[in-house]
C-alpha cells in the first residue's frame, strides 16, 4: 500500500520512511488493506517490510501497545461483490425507476462485516481469507447462514456449482475456534427453508447469536417464493422460543431472536425489553419496537414540560399502530394536535410495509392533500446514511418544497420521537 502521508514525531518518520514508500508486509504477512496496518499498529513487537525510492527494509519494531507506526493510508475497501444468485436477493426485487447507485452494488465482503456490520454469506471467501481474518481478530462478524443444510443453501443462494460452495458450518467452526464472535441470521422463507431446528442445532455452538427474519417481497419478487402469512409466523415464533427456553437453562442467554415483523404478522405481543438482553441483532430489525417503548417511557418520565402544537408524522403500515399509540399518549401529556399518516408502498409493492423503504414519491403523493401542521416528522430510517436523499433519489428539500412543509428527521428511537414532538428547546 501506498504511504500518503507520515506523522511528523511517529515511529516511521524516525526510520527515515516518507511519502510515497511503500508498506509492503507485516511479520511475513503481505498489507492487503488498512486492516492490517489497524491491527500491527495496536502490537507491541513485528517485523514492517517498506519498500522505498532505493531498496526494500525489514524494520524490527518494538513500540508500546498504544504507540502509534504514525502513517496515513488509504481507508476505502472496495466492494467485494457478491458471487451469489438469491432467491429472495432485494436487489435483484428492486423496481426498473432510476434509483441510487448504491442500492445495486451486492455487498459480500467480510471485511465490510467487520466495519460496519453487513451480512455476508462468506461463499467468496477462502481457507486463507479466514486465516486472515482469525490472525486480524476480525470480530465480530455478521454471517447470513439461512440454511446449515449444504445442498438447501446452495439452491437458496441460487450457485450452481457444488464444489464453490465452501461448507459454513465448517466456516464457522474455523472462525469460533479462532475466538472470532459471529452473529447469525437466517432470511426465512416459507416452504423452502423450513428447517430451522436444524439450523439452529448446527450453528449455535459456533456462534454469538441467531437472528430469524421474514424474506422480504417486492411487487418484483421472485414468484417461487411465498408470502410470510400469520400462521407461518406463530410457528417460527414458537420454535425461536422453544429453543429460547434451552438456551437460558444452558448457556445463559435466549441466543436466538426473531425479528419484530415475524411477531406483527403473527399478532403476537413484542417481548419484554430485557428479553432482548445485549440487542445484538437490533439493526437486523430484532428488538427495535421493545427498545422504541423503554425510550418512549423514559422520556415521557423525564420532560415534565412540552409544547407539540400541530404536527405531523408520516411512518409505515407496520409501525402505523405504534406511532400512533404513542401520539396519543403524548398529546394526553403535553396537549396540541398529532396527525399521523400511514403509508402505502407503491413504490416497492404493498408487501413493503417498513417505515426505511419508504420513498419520497409515494410521501408526496399521498401526504400532499393532507394536512400537516407546523412540521412534518420523518424517521431517519427513510434517508440514506448520513444524507437527506430518499430511496428514489428525491432529497428532504424537495419534499419540503413539494408539500410546503417543514421537514424534521427523527433519529428512530422512543426518546427522540418525544423531544421531536415537544420541540428541542423544551428538554435539556
Amino acid at each position: 500500500m501506498r504511504i500518503l502521508a507520515v506523522t511528523e514525531n511517529g515511529i516511521a518518520n524516525e526510520l527515515g520512511i516518507v511519502a510515497g514508500d511503500e508498506l509492503l508486509a507485516f511479520d511475513g504477512f503481505p498489507v492487503i488493506d488498512v486492516l492490517d496496518y489497524d491491527f500491527y499498529n495496536s502490537r507491541e513487537r513485528f517485523v514492517m517490510r517498506v519498500k522505498t525510492a532505493d531498496e526494500i527494509v525489514d524494520y524490527d519494531i518494538e513500540k508500546d501497545d498504544d504507540e502509534d507506526i504514525g502513517m496515513e493510508l488509504t481507508r476505502e475497501i472496495p466492494v467485494r461483490s457478491c458471487r451469489n444468485h438469491c432467491l429472495f436477493c432485494f436487489v435483484d426485487q428492486l423496481p426498473p425507476e432510476e434509483l441510487r447507485d448504491t442500492l445495486h452494488v451486492k455487498d459480500d465482503d467480510y471485511r465490510h462485516s467487520f466495519i460496519f456490520g453487513n451480512y455476508v454469506t462468506l461463499t467468496n471467501v477462502s481457507a486463507k481469507e479466514l486465516e486472515r481474518i482469525v490472525r486480524l481478530k476480525l470480530s465480530p462478524l455478521y454471517v447470513s447462514v439461512h440454511t446449515s443444510d449444504a445442498e438447501l443453501r446452495k439452491k437458496m443462494l441460487g450457485l450452481t456449482d457444488a464444489s464453490a460452495v465452501p461448507d459454513i458450518v465448517e466456516q464457522l467452526k474455523t472462525l469460533h475456534a479462532g475466538g472470532i464472535a459471529v452473529h447469525a441470521q437466517v432470511v426465512w422463507c416459507p416452504r423452502i427453508n423450513d428447517d430451522l431446528d436444524e439450523t439452529i442445532a448446527d450453528i449455535a455452538p459456533y456462534t454469538q447469536s441467531l437472528a430469524v427474519v421474514p424474506v422480504g417481497l417486492t411487487k418484483n419478487g421472485n414468484p417461487a417464493l411465498f408470502r410470510v402469512d400469520k400462521s407461518g409466523a406463530q410457528r417460527v415464533i414458537d420454535t425461536v422460543e422453544k429453543w429460547q427456553e434451552r438456551f437460558l437453562q444452558t448457556r445463559g442467554t435466549r441466543y436466538v431472536f426473531a425479528a419484530d415483523e415475524l411477531y406483527l404478522k403473527a399478532e403476537r405481543a413484542i417481548p419484554s425489553y430485557e428479553a432482548y438482553e445485549n440487542f445484538s441483532q437490533i439493526e437486523n430489525g430484532i428488538g427495535l419496537i421493545a427498545s422504541f417503548c423503554h425510550d418512549f417511557d423514559e422520556a415521557l418520565a423525564r420532560y415534565d414540560m412540552g409544547n407539540v402544537g400541530e404536527v405531523s408524522i408520516a411512518t409505515g403500515e407496520s409501525a402505523y399502530p405504534l406511532i400512533r399509540k404513542c401520539a396519543r399518549i403524548v398529546t394526553e401529556k403535553y396537549g396540541g394536535t398529532v396527525h399521523v399518516y400511514k403509508i402505502r408502498n407503491d413504490f416497492f409493492g404493498d408487501t413493503v410495509t417498513v417505515a426505511g423503504l419508504i420513498v419520497g414519491k409515494d410521501l408526496c403523493a399521498q401526504l400532499r392533500d393532507k394536512r400537516l401542521g407546523e412540521r412534518l416528522l420523518l424517521p431517519h430510517v427513510m434517508l440514506r446514511e448520513a444524507g437527506d436523499v430518499f430511496l428514489d433519489g428525491c432529497t428532504v428539500a424537495q419534499l419540503e418544497k413539494e408539500l410546503n412543509v417543514k421537514i424534521q428527521i427523527l433519529p428512530a428511537d422512543g426518546e427522540s420521537f418525544v423531544a421531536g414532538l415537544i420541540g428541542e428547546n423544551n428538554h435539556e
